[in-house]
């Protein structure tokens, strides 16, 4: 790859702490420094959809990705890279049951925080999760829906929510934040990450996304095997 050539990388928020250095070694390995744009899966999405400049697009869930295959915007078929799991999290670190009563005594008529319910990646895993075990209804006045998933985590992380539904790799990254309680992984769909080409010149990075160098990284950020 000439390493003049620009490789613009769209990827889900949540990945960022990863996908940074991960790209570094990238550069560092084949001279291209590819430019980086986060957000939500939904946005990001859209964005190509609409004709932003990416080459590679990287998603926290396989409906945004179907999505751009279904408009014909993929080069290659996606691969996935990585996986992960819900947790409840607070900046308190005391353990949190899965009973409702628990929940709602816990946000004390405060907010819980989840990125958008309707588009974002991990609002719609956080909504299935709680529609399937029955907390959904109860909770909905008190969500805190926000635009990605790294935004829930910085209003756990500054206390300016009681509770938030987020990646367990966001929890990790953020020593101030505590996993309180873990979601059964049965109570939603597979959280798997995907990566696709947009352009010819993105398939090495995709490609190297599922090499044994970035997936190490993967997994020191929190984040489970594909």
């Amino acid at each position: 790859m000439c390493s003049a050539q620009r490789l613009d990388v769209f990827a889900a928020a949540s990945l960022k702490t990863a996908i940074d250095e991960i790209a570094a070694n990238f550069a560092t390995e084949t001279g291209q420094s590819p430019r980086l744009s986060y957000a939500a899966s939904s946005i990001l999405a859209l964005q190509i959809e609409h004709g932003a400049p990416a080459d590679v697009f990287v998603s926290a869930n396989f409906g945004w990705m179907n999505y751009l295959e279904e408009v014909g915007v993929l080069q290659k078929s996606a691969q996935n890279i990585a996986s992960n799991r819900l947790v409840f999290a607070s900046a308190a670190p005391q353990p949190l049951p899965l009973e409702l009563p628990d929940i709602l005594e816990r946000l004390a008529g405060g907010r819980l925080a989840v990125p958008l319910i309707s588009s974002v990646p991990l609002g719609l895993y956080a909504a299935q999760s709680l529609q399937n075990m029955g907390f959904l209804t109860a909770l909905t006045p008190h969500l805190a829906q926000q635009d990605n998933a790294r935004s829930s985590l910085i209003s756990v992380l500054r206390g300016e929510v009681n509770l938030g539904i987020l990646y367990a790799s966001d929890v990790a990254i953020a020593p101030e934040v505590f996993v309180i309680a873990e979601i059964p992984p049965q109570m939603h769909d597979p959280v798997t990450y995907q990566a696709a080409s947009i352009s010819p010149q993105g398939a090495e990075f995709v490609d190297y996304l599922t090499k044994e160098q970035a997936q190490a990284v993967f997994m020191r950020y929190g984040f489970l095997a594909p």
